[in-house]
């Protein structure tokens, strides 16, 4: 039977664990600093100064030497977790070994190079997961995770409230003067970011590609897409609202309610303001599945789901009906990306076409009238198209089933199944988008998919592992 929503209500009493906190830290750092898909670390410079060190995007080179340290002082930490079924390991091994084993026949090896390192730290991150959820401290690492969320909500507020304005105007101001009131440097610098490209006149001009993001008028925080953004606040938000109930145990409930409702109201403004439409209906079935957890009657809950579900649609309807009306363009574009996907699938079945070429695949199958696009828009048939079946099937095998084991083991407990929420919307926005190519989406997902494994070690004993890791002296 479900435990009520109450559960999560007591008062904080875990013994503080520097490690959890270290770990959860390092994510709210991959949130902030590693939004940009890795096939595009070529494009984007590193920083060059200190400033842009603190404000810009850092390239996946330098996360990963970030994370080879956690990753040093996790190991410090390690517990052989003797409860997570073998299965778990033996499908991200096989997933994990197949890249390399589809590699030796890839179609560009400079796409694979990027990617391979990317699938390598999401599997490390799966192991410092394991570390920190068996850790007497486990859920220390989610107050580090809430201080990262906020960061990028506060991020895709300033966007909203005046950022994104500013950047239209400075572009298109720019634009009108041909660029020449800005100093040589500054033109230098924007060149090298690829927010303005030359034209074969040697003008200069802003980046088609940004003028399109702009006219959008749709929030990305850190991230390089607004969907991307929207996969964070789908994957963090449910466990952040339960973290931020906790760490307020000694407030009253008053206090905790408005604290609670700030940090919602935050997460489903930026998940509006993204303009992302699989994000939306994503969120509208985690709420559907959190309504069903509820220990209430079946009926009652099914009110309550129908009625949560009629509203959304009502509101998608409404926010984009201008985009259906305009013939669903990035609709299309995915369908296009799917279909060649199947087929390249269904034609390299055993190797793929080398992990991270899907680019090149596509540059020569797509229909003409279809723009380009870098990735699937579907991590499950991607990783089928890249790397074959062994590598498709070992990839979306291991994500699915432990969703569907680990939804027995925390719906007892509200502040674990939180989590498995968040990963199931996470997991959701994975078909029709490319979570798993960008460190600041894949790595946490990864980490609390492992937390989630230790975290709730066993069926019949979630709770009592949970709560006896976060009391002990």
């Amino acid at each position: 039977m479900s435990a009520a929503p109450a559960q999560p209500a007591a008062a904080p009493a875990a013994r503080f664990e520097w490690w959890p906190l270290v770990a959860g830290l390092f994510l709210a750092f991959a949130l902030l600093k590693l939004g940009n898909p890795v096939i595009l670390d070529h494009i984007a410079p590193p920083p060059a100064t200190f400033q842009e060190v603190l404000d810009e995007s850092w390239p996946a080179t330098w996360g990963y030497g970030v994370l080879a340290f956690v990753a040093a002082l996790g190991a410090l930490r390690w517990r052989r977790p003797a409860a997570v079924p073998r299965w778990t390991f033996v499908l991200l091994l096989v997933w994990l070994v197949w890249q390399f084993v589809a590699a030796t026949t890839t179609v560009d090896r400079e796409l694979t190079r990027m990617v391979l390192p990317q699938f390598v730290a999401t599997a490390v991150c799966f192991a410092l997961g394991l570390a920190a959820g068996s850790s007497p401290g486990a859920r220390w690492l989610w107050t580090g995770l809430l201080i990262g969320l906020l960061t990028v909500l506060v991020g895709g507020f300033r966007q909203q409230y005046g950022g994104l304005a500013a950047s239209r105007e400075f572009f298109y101001e720019n634009e009108k003067t041909s660029w020449k009131n800005v100093p040589e440097e500054q033109l230098r610098q924007l060149e090298a970011s690829r927010l303005i490209v030359r034209t074969p006149e040697g003008t200069y001009t802003f980046n088609p590609n940004l003028r399109l993001k702009l006219q959008k008028d749709r929030v990305f925080s850190s991230f390089v897409t607004a969907n991307t953004f929207a996969g964070a606040i789908l994957l963090l938000l449910p466990g952040a609202l339960t973290t931020t109930w906790w760490l307020s145990g000694r407030l009253q409930n008053v206090s905790r309610g408005v604290l609670l409702g700030l940090v919602a109201y935050m997460g489903l403004a930026c998940l509006y303001w993204s303009g992302s439409k699989a994000g939306w209906l994503c969120a509208m079935l985690v709420a559907g599945a959190a309504l069903l957890n509820l220990p209430w009657s079946r009926r009652l809950k099914l009110v309550l789901v129908v009625a949560v579900g009629a509203g959304g649609l009502a509101v998608f309807a409404w926010k984009f009906q201008s985009y259906f009306a305009d013939g669903a363009r990035s609709t299309v574009s995915r369908l296009s990306c799917w279909s060649v996907a199947w087929r390249t699938a269904a034609s390299h079945p055993v190797l793929g076409t080398g992990p991270g070429t899907f680019y090149r695949i596509y540059q020569q199958m797509k229909p003409p009238e279809v723009e380009t696009s870098r990735l699937t828009h579907n991590d499950y048939l991607q990783q089928a198209a890249d790397s074959g079946a062994v590598g498709g099937i070992a990839f979306s095998g291991f994500i699915i089933a432990s969703l569907v084991v680990l939804v027995r083991r925390t719906r007892g407990n509200w502040p674990l199944f939180a989590v498995w929420l968040g990963l199931l919307g996470w997991a959701l926005q994975s078909f029709v988008e490319f979570g798993l190519y960008v460190p600041g989406l894949a790595w946490p997902a990864f980490c609390l998919l492992g937390w989630l494994w230790t975290a709730a070690p066993a069926e019949g004993t979630q709770a009592e592992h949970f709560d006896r890791a976060n009391r002990e002296d």
